[in-house]
């Protein structure tokens, strides 16, 4: 499916996204997504998850700031949406910080089926029990090189039987059997608060369009990528360089598509 063709039904669909995301990154994701043609709600309480799961055209789970509540609605969202045939994105986001993350997310794992992992080197290296043990968090440690990157990505979509957006310097999306590197972009979007999040949730609104996770990575990554250039030429410093990136997200899923339908 060309990127055209994709945008196109992101427009018709306007998907609705569960969004199980952090407290820290809350509100930039919803706002994205609303930027971007979609819509979220944010509903996390183990007693509604799979009500709201079930009225949305994908669920997003991004473990930041995890408990066991969190966890288990995580778990019981996911469920639900695979009942239902629900693509659901996992943004496993800190996995090695601690034993306690990093066995969840693999608990979590083997109880929903997921179709996208959106997450930084680190944690596709604690994932995959690959990485020193010295995670930094939340935080991308030093950039692999190309074909490191594209081997850690076929590694982790085979490993967890999914299609997988590992971020760095460079952006690699796999099948397992497809892999793409995506460069470009502007170096900035790593020193704003949820660039990671944000990005997750494009996935996911494009999975809820109905295009397949390949594909809607692919493409969200190109745009990401594309809307950060954007912002970078638009902006002079940190603060204007976010506010200028939620108006080139617009410009690339939404409003290019609204002005060529007239």
């Amino acid at each position: 499916m060309l990127e055209k063709e994709q945008l196109q039904l992101l427009n018709q669909v306007r998907p609705r996204v569960h969004c199980l995301t952090n407290p820290v990154t809350m509100q930039g994701v919803a706002n994205m997504l609303l930027a971007a043609g979609g819509s979220a709600i944010m509903a996390q309480d183990p007693e509604e998850v799979q009500d709201i799961a079930a009225l949305c055209q994908a669920v997003l789970l991004n473990t930041g700031v995890p408990d066991r509540e969190k966890i288990r609605a995580c778990v019981l969202a996911g469920e639900r949406a695979n009942e239902l045939g629900i693509p659901v994105i996992l943004d496993p986001v800190g996995a090695g910080a601690s034993p306690f993350r990093l066995r969840e997310l693999e608990q979590l794992a083997k109880k929903v089926r997921l179709s996208l992992i959106r997450c930084n080197q680190e944690e596709a290296k604690a994932l995959l029990h690959i990485w020193n043990g010295r995670s930094k968090g939340v935080e991308s440690g030093a950039d692999l090189g190309q074909e490191e990157q594209k081997g850690l990505a076929v590694s982790l979509s085979k490993a967890y039987g999914c299609a997988v957006l590992v971020s760095g310097r460079q952006d690699a999306v796999s099948d397992g059997e497809r892999t793409e590197l995506l460069a470009g972009g502007d170096g900035r979007i790593a020193r704003i608060t949820g660039g990671g999040c944000m990005l997750s949730a494009l996935c996911a609104l494009l999975c809820g369009a109905g295009i397949p996770a390949y594909e809607a990575a692919l493409t969200a990554g190109k745009l990401w990528r594309r809307s950060a250039e954007l912002a970078g030429k638009a902006a002079g410093g940190i603060g204007s360089f976010q506010a200028a990136l939620f108006d080139a997200a617009e410009q690339c899923f939404y409003r290019e598509m609204q002005e060529e339908r007239g």
